[in-house]
């Protein structure tokens, strides 16, 4: 079956993912394994991107592809740093309730690859109170999970339930590499606390089967 196409010379193979093999066809279109096509969402009528690095090529996704949905679970937050938008916005503090989420899996549940579901935005995910049960409700849907928190309120019991849950990555935003420049822009002295639990984290998650979440710093480059 053909999921993508590129002209190139009949008969020669590509790799085109580490680890994977594709044929192409006596026509010149290129014939890609289906689990590989899946996972970028290839269809027929779609279109893709190809870039062209000389003696390799880089295949992305299927324009026609949902790859990422954004959900802001609350735009609240615990914190008041002085770089946060909050200072020039006079909004009101809401959350999304579960139903409404709800809603938001159930489109999901049609979409083929099921796209990432990344909690963030302007609020603090944990200030919701069922974040973790929509964590766990976005991970039965089947695609990958992913959430950014300010990591003030990781603790021991925080983290072993995301790992329980399997969170595919948790990503945390620290602005400051030292407790002085981290309390400037924060307006908190959190910043050992956070350290603290990541190095638990990165222990915790050792024990577990699937070594996950992992984990990425977020950061914004300043004077």
């Amino acid at each position: 079956m053909v999921v993508g196409a590129v002209r190139t010379r009949a008969g020669r193979e590509r790799i085109v993912h580490p680890g994977t093999r594709a044929r192409v066809d006596e026509k010149g279109c290129l014939l890609l394994p289906p689990t590989l096509a899946d996972r970028l969402g290839l269809a027929g009528g779609g279109t893709i991107r190809v870039e062209d690095h000389g003696d390799s090529m880089c295949i992305g996704r299927s324009t026609m592809s949902l790859a990422r949905v954004y959900v802001e679970s609350t735009n609240a937050c615990n914190l008041n740093c002085s770089t946060c938008v909050r200072n020039v916005w006079d909004e009101p503090s809401g959350r999304m309730s579960v139903k409404t989420f709800d809603r938001v899996l159930s489109g999901l549940e049609a979409v083929l690859p099921t796209p990432t579901l990344f909690f963030g935005g302007f609020g603090e995910p944990f200030a919701h109170p069922d974040l973790m049960v929509m964590i766990e409700k976005a991970k039965a849907v089947g695609g990958p999970v992913e959430l950014i928190t300010n990591g003030t309120a990781l603790c021991e019991e925080v983290t072993r339930e995301l790992i329980r849950i399997g969170l595919d990555r948790l990503w945390v935003s620290i602005d400051g590499a030292t407790p002085e420049a981290y309390a400037d822009v924060r307006l908190a002295d959190a910043l050992p606390q956070i350290k603290t639990e990541l190095a638990r984290l990165a222990h915790l998650r050792r024990r577990s089967p699937k070594g996950l979440p992992k984990l990425g710093i977020a950061t914004v480059v300043m004077k």
